[in-house]
């Protein structure tokens, strides 16, 4: 071996071995990609849980005129809707066999009670399903339901309902304020009127 090798070799070996790049590359690729995926999950998960101010935008109805309601009481009489301009009225579509009807029941009685004495919200349930009027009369006056219930075949299409529950919170002004898909509670319900009331719709 010469010199010159001879140094080559001592300065290589003082130097140690040489730094290979391609393994030191692939562990940041790979966490940018985990990485990656989180940001993508989280997003999925902030999209799903849009507020419900958001979710229920989805009904043509907000910001205009109620459709008009009418019929005969499932406990006598004869209500409409428009009787009721000069407060908040939550539209409740309803039938016995729907569990979530069942489930949110507690909370429409905790809303009428809570606006019973100042009359400045009400409860009106519509029969969903014909057939279930009979049925639907007996579990309004077991559960204590005091609010008008009435049976109009013909509401629940411009209203667009296809699923229950299905509610629409309509303002002293007779303007759809908010469409509730699923159960609602009495807190979620008066959050919006005292939103509502914040725009000058109707008292809070």
């Amino acid at each position: 071996m010469s010199a010159v090798d001879t140094d080559e070799a001592q300065a290589s070996a003082e130097a140690g071995p040489p730094v290979r790049q391609g393994p030191r590359r692939r562990p940041v690729f790979w966490a940018s990609l985990a990485v990656g995926a989180v940001l993508a999950v989280l997003i999925a998960v902030f999209a799903s849980s849009q507020p419900a101010s958001q979710v229920v935008a989805n009904s043509p109805l907000l910001g205009n005129s109620a459709p008009a309601i009418s019929g005969a009481g499932l406990a006598g009489g004869h209500y409409s809707l428009a009787q009721f301009r000069h407060e908040w009225v939550l539209v409740n579509f309803m039938a016995t066999w729907c569990e979530p009807c069942q489930e949110e029941m507690p909370q429409l009685l905790k809303f009428s009670e809570q606006h019973a004495k100042a009359e400045d919200a009400t409860v009106f349930t519509v029969v969903y399903d014909p057939t279930d009027r009979g049925a639907l009369k007996t579990y309004l006056a077991t559960r204590g339901a005091r609010w008008p219930a009435v049976n109009d075949p013909a509401a629940s299409v411009p209203y667009g309902v296809t699923d229950l529950p299905s509610s629409f919170l309509v303002a002293p002004d007779g303007i759809v304020y908010a469409y509730m898909p699923g159960g609602v509670t009495a807190a979620e319900l008066d959050s919006y009127i005292q939103q509502g009331a914040a725009k000058g719709l109707g008292p809070a």
